[in-house]
């Protein structure tokens, strides 16, 4: 037999994790001395505790493990275990690709490199009444999320009057204290079963057209701003997002114009 330092050893765990394999019932040894607590091994044990660290090391659970070594696991058995694994792994790649991606974005934005090349434009704005829904979030990470759902839900509530979206659609922002009132609307006001809206025209505004998906709009918004701070001006008043083209398809193909009134 093994003391257990020596298993340890050979096993290629630490002492203490070999403990706790053996209170959650994962790997108990083979001999406990009753004088001494001290807990010996066989050999032939070694083949449970590689395979124990080879799935430790692929990301399964200590439960996922005991689970799948109770009893004789099946290559069947494994294979699925193996099959979900991956597909657990591909999904947080995708992730963190993504994550990397808009680190490596805003590096650029932060050290001048990374500008969309927007053409900014100030123009007035016309007064607008609109058919809406409208929505409360607290903070302005969470508007990505909303904004949709709710044209959706317009757009499901002019259908079920008998009538149909004008184009284009337009979303309006107005910060209150931390959080953010928004709607989203079309053009067609009275509309059973939609709110009627008012934007009022606005005399001056900045405005830029942004081509690229939704994913990617926050960053034009801060390039927007960033331009109100150059031209020394000041934002005044809720600011507009006009969709001029949407595929549904191709969300890198959409255009949307920017449009933020100031002062």
């Amino acid at each position: 037999m093994l003391s257990i330092g020596d298993f340890a050893r050979y096993a290629g765990v630490s002492v203490r994790m070999l403990r706790h394999y053996d209170a959650i019932g994962l790997l108990a040894p083979s001999y406990v001395d009753p004088a001494s607590g001290y807990r010996f091994y066989e050999p032939v044990q070694l083949d449970r505790a590689h395979t124990i660290v080879a799935l430790r090391d692929l990301g399964f659970s200590l439960a996922q493990i005991g689970t799948l070594l109770q009893g004789s696991p099946t290559a069947l058995a494994l294979q699925a275990m193996l099959e979900q694994r991956r597909r657990e792994l591909e999904e947080q790649i995708g992730h963190d690709l993504a994550r990397l991606a808009d680190v490596e974005r805003r590096l650029r934005l932060m050290e001048g490199e990374g500008t969309m090349e927007l053409e900014f434009i100030e123009k007035p704005l016309p007064a607008l009444t609109l058919a809406q829904v409208t929505g409360h979030v607290k903070d302005v990470s969470d508007v990505g999320t909303r904004i949709g759902p709710m044209f959706e839900e317009l757009v499901r509530r002019i259908e079920e009057a008998g009538e149909q979206p004008s184009h284009p659609g337009i979303a309006w922002y107005s910060g209150e204290g931390e959080g953010l009132s928004m709607g989203a609307g079309f053009e067609r006001p009275g509309v059973p079963g939609t709110e009627t809206g008012e934007l009022g025209a606005v005399p001056r505004a900045l405005t830029a057209v942004y081509r690229g998906s939704m994913a990617h709009i926050g960053e034009a918004w801060q390039e927007l701003g960033n331009h109100v701070e150059h031209l020394g001006l000041t934002f005044s008043g809720p600011c507009r997002e006009v969709y001029l083209h949407t595929d549904p398809d191709d969300p890198d193909a959409w255009i949307t114009e920017l449009q933020q009134p100031v002062a």
